[in-house]
């Protein structure tokens, strides 16, 4: 396969899971710069595990990571990379870390074998509208007493978007490896000098230059983005179908309550029901069409937030 460009975009799963699933090194390196870890403390000696976390029962949802490692302490540390960003992945990405706290614990082992588990998140998309910064580090703390830490879980979330409209193109570690994410593309073709000086920058640089990738690789690469479009077309169908229903709805309750009362309150029913059963008529032919492509149900499930099961019942619809 033959492509016009020279570099393949860092935030996409394949090159994503290639450059930090498959060098240690720069993974350690991702970690250390954002995460916000105690003074004088490096993550050092990790090693890979699997990305994917299996629900103990087939009612919970199966998770999936782009990057999942611990260290020689047993500290776990998720990464993953969120294209078209919705605030539901809030939820989700809560649900991942506090499930990989639990599944450390064998039934009747003490608690204080838990080890801390960290997540990074790179978002695309508005996280905090209104918030001037693009970095936000979570975790426990009192509400009267934020000196009081409740150690054991701690989220980050890193804004790619809103990196590029408000930070300068400075020259800090946290710096380089957003400019990594933001100004590495396909139609990239001389990397800023800065990135190359930096050994671990230049190295994922490197990784993301389509001779290190197979047929294969590039296949899925490809897909991949095709993928994120049809998703998005979808979504756009959905939300257009569910407002012409919701306002057919709306109309139809406001009859019984008086024209400007049903208006009011008929149509905001309406259109949340239309929307949402436009919304899955729109994800059920979008799964139906990644079936029909050849897709695995776990790559579905990772770009679309279903579950397996889920995928499964609509392969049988």
């Amino acid at each position: 396969m033959t492509t016009p460009y020279k570099y393949y975009s860092p935030v996409t799963d394949v090159t994503f899971r290639k450059v930090f699933g498959e060098h240690i090194d720069l993974a350690a390196s991702l970690l250390n710069t954002f995460l916000p870890l105690e003074d004088g403390r490096l993550i050092t000696n990790i090693q890979y595990v699997s990305p994917e976390m299996m629900p103990e029962t087939p009612t919970r949802k199966n998770s999936i990571v782009d990057v999942r490692c611990e260290d020689s302490a047993g500290a776990i540390f998720l990464v993953e990379m969120q294209l078209n960003w919705d605030t539901d992945f809030l939820q989700r990405v809560v649900f991942n870390t506090s499930k990989a706290y639990v599944m450390q614990l064998d039934k009747g082992k003490p608690f204080h074998l838990l080890q801390p588990v960290y997540s990074l998140n790179f978002v695309q998309g508005d996280l905090h509208k209104g918030l001037g910064e693009w970095y936000h580090p979570y975790q426990l703390v009192h509400i009267h007493h934020s000196e009081r830490v409740l150690e054991g879980l701690k989220i980050v979330f890193a804004e790619m978007d809103k990196y590029k409209k408000l930070a300068e193109k400075g020259r800090t570690k946290k710096d380089l490896w957003m400019r990594y994410f933001t100004e590495m593309t396909e139609k990239t073709r001389k990397p800023a000098p800065e990135l190359l000086d930096d050994p671990d920058i230049a190295k994922a640089i490197e990784l993301l230059e389509i001779i290190n990738y197979d047929d294969i690789e590039q296949e899925l690469y490809e897909r991949y983005w095709d993928a994120v479009s049809v998703e998005a077309t979808w979504k756009c169908i959905g939300e257009r179908d569910g407002e012409k229903k919701g306002i057919e709805i709306g109309m139809q309750q406001g009859l019984k309550k008086g024209i400007e009362a049903g208006r009011l309150e008929g149509h905001a029913e309406g259109h949340r029901e239309g929307l949402e059963e436009g919304e899955y008529n729109a994800k059920h032919q979008f799964v139906r069409n990644m079936l029909a492509e050849g897709f695995e149900p776990a790559i579905i499930a990772k770009i679309t937030d279903l579950t397996i099961k889920e995928i499964q019942n609509m392969m049988q619809n």
